[in-house]
């Protein structure tokens, strides 16, 4: 019983896409690029800025599960050429949901 439980649990787990393991830098400028943007935007008072990492950083973390390293040199090139992609679609889809959290930390 015990191990059909375990793998109820893992069979959704198996479903999704691997984490898609960002470099380090891709990571670093996403967050750099997205706290920059979400700063300006928002014209925050340094002591409400923190909503931006924690955005971002929410952001960051749910975008890694399902764009691959890849898709985001595919994507710097396509934001260079000022295009949209499915892939930059898929990441602004993350934020409401992060944005929300991030609204109501103390």
């Amino acid at each position: 019983m015990l191990r059909l439980a375990i793998a109820s649990l893992l069979l959704p787990a198996l479903s999704l896409p691997a984490s898609a393991n960002w470099t380090r830098a891709q990571r670093e400028q996403f967050l750099g690029q997205c706290v920059e943007s979400c700063q300006s935007t928002l014209k925050l008072p340094d002591s409400k800025r923190r909503v931006c990492d924690a955005t971002c950083g929410c952001v960051a973390d749910q975008a890694e599960t399902q764009v691959t390293p890849a898709d985001m040199y595919a994507l710097d090139e396509a934001a260079a050429a000022g295009r949209t992609t499915e892939t930059m679609q898929k990441i602004r889809g993350f934020f409401p949901a992060c944005a929300k959290r991030a609204a109501r930390m103390p």
